[in-house]
């Protein structure tokens, strides 16, 4: 098709947006036509200044993909992408339009992409999990969670567990600029001493690899389960004790052996 004089395929590109939104295809429109989905499961935009200084060498390569909304264009994918493109001052980008559709079956859509990308914080993916549990009724259980997200029960419910962390360390996680494995995150929710579990998750914040998570908490275990046995007898009497190893494991068997004796000697008199 030959083109007007003067005028690029990207002016005809606009030009076509003059008479009303697009439904479907492949535009370039103003940024300030975007509007970000409160839904959107990804809460805290960490990492940014890679992708900025990215976008204002490069602009925004991969297109971002958007639903017609009002006067404007819902984003479906590529928040991030356009937070760093308005960050590099760009005035336009490229989307993707798609046809409205159900709105469960877009958070559907979003979650299962989060998931398989592991593109969204531990708590946040958690909290999105959680409401696909309550509110989507198609999903009736964890174990149909398991099969919409094509992730193992175990791993669903260790997720889920997340959410059981105490409040101060969740908002710990979602406000932090380092993110957390959803493994570490999945394994520290699991032990229960709170103490621990900050522990652990300070680690983790600083860096710590989830594989350095996993070796600390089975140590934790072999020390919990490591035992100790005391036996004293006076006379006739023997009374015996076990319990847990460790600091001053010793001395407290021990007290509670003499006290045991000393009961038995004397209800014997």
């Amino acid at each position: 098709m030959k083109l007007p004089e003067g005028k690029s395929r990207l002016d005809l590109v606009r030009a076509g947006l003059t008479g009303g939104l697009a439904k479907r295809g492949r535009l370039v429109v103003s940024l300030d036509r975007l509007i970000e989905d409160p839904q959107n499961e990804r809460k805290t935009f960490r990492n940014m200044e890679g992708l900025i200084a990215s976008v204002k060498a490069f602009g925004v390569i991969e297109p971002i993909t958007v639903m017609p909304e009002g006067g404007g264009f819902r984003i479906l994918t590529g928040h991030r992408r356009a937070r760093a493109a308005r960050a590099a001052g760009v005035k336009e980008v490229e989307i993707i339009v798609r046809e409205p559709e159900d709105e469960l079956a877009r958070r559907r859509k979003s979650i299962v992409s989060n998931v398989q990308r592991e593109d969204v914080g531990p708590v946040e993916l958690a909290e999105a999990l959680q409401s696909m549990l309550t509110e989507d009724p198609t999903v009736k259980s964890q174990a149909d969670l398991s099969r919409v997200i094509g992730k193992p029960e175990e791993w669903v419910s260790g997720m889920l567990r997340v959410l059981t962390l105490p409040a101060e360390l969740q908002e710990k996680v979602r406000t932090s600029q380092r993110s957390v494995s959803y493994d570490a995150m999945i394994r520290i929710a699991r032990v229960k001493d709170k103490e621990e579990q900050a522990s652990l998750l300070d680690a983790a914040l600083k860096g710590t690899s989830a594989h350095e998570i996993r070796r600390r908490i089975g140590e934790k275990k072999e020390q919990g389960m490591a035992t100790e046995r005391i036996s004293e007898r006076v006379g006739s009497y023997t009374a015996s004790v076990q319990g847990p190893a460790g600091r001053g494991a010793n001395e407290k068997m021990r007290a509670t052996v003499e006290a045991l004796l000393q009961k038995l000697t004397s209800n014997s008199h």
